[in-house]
């Protein structure tokens, strides 16, 4: 099951319905100052934040159009902009690709995934105002080797030697983003694990140091991110 809210982007940003573009781009700038994830905001707050902005945008651009649509031919019909929906697992999570680093092999690559639960909020404009610490029920970060891309798994480098290299990087993430909890795997020819973190800051900053832990022994990641929304009724 999906579970959504509407969100009035008016509201988030700030601004009066005739609000201009310039008025839009200020607000937005202005507040990503605040909520972006590389500036120590919250990822959650940071897209409605930007999706706010871009359902803005496209309004006024499709607006625009209209207007210049019935100048020219009055009897023409103006169809909606299509907003994109995000993709969805039989889980009803909300997931999307993240970065996919450069290495010479698919066996460099590692598969990290962000799973993030949430609880459901009432008011989506409460995310806002929240402590980044109360948006979560559960922030994990997996991380698997050999990667899906991997494919037969013939060729490149040393097996044994990337599985040494991949418990090393893990195991310094573990000791220098302080998780709550961690588990591992050391298999013979592969590797599972995950870190739990109170928030989701705390587990991107975890993925990042993780990412820097592998790019430094040649390796790279590749990165999904699941968000499952919790209905209050649950709990």
């Amino acid at each position: 099951m999906t579970y959504t809210f509407d969100i009035d982007p008016l509201v988030v940003l700030g601004l009066p319905p005739d609000a201009s573009m310039e008025q839009i781009r200020d607000a937005y700038r202005s507040r990503s100052k605040k909520y972006h994830p590389d500036l120590g905001g919250d990822e959650w707050a940071f897209r409605i934040l930007s999706r706010s902005y871009e359902i803005l945008c496209r309004a006024r651009v499709a607006g625009r159009c209209a207007a210049e649509a019935v100048r020219q031919e009055p009897s023409m019909p103006v169809v909606d902009p299509v907003v994109p929906r995000a993709e969805r697992d039989a889980e009803g999570a909300s997931v999307r690709s993240g970065v996919k680093d450069r290495v010479d092999h698919p066996i460099q690559l590692i598969d990290v995934e962000l799973l993030l639960l949430r609880l459901e909020v009432e008011n989506p404009y409460e995310v806002i105002g929240m402590a980044s610490s109360d948006r979560n029920l559960s922030c994990n970060l997996d991380v698997a080797w050999p990667s899906a891309l991997w494919g037969d798994g013939e060729g490149g480098p040393d097996p044994g030697r990337i599985l040494a290299q991949v418990e090393a990087a893990f195991a310094a993430t573990a000791s220098g983003s302080r998780p709550t909890s961690s588990w591992k795997d050391e298999g013979s020819s592969s590797f599972r694990g995950w870190l739990s973190y109170p928030s989701a800051q705390a587990c991107y900053d975890a993925f990042n140091q993780l990412r820097r832990e592998l790019k430094a022994r040649g390796l790279g990641v590749h990165q999904r991110i699941r968000e499952l929304i919790i209905p209050r009724e649950s709990r």
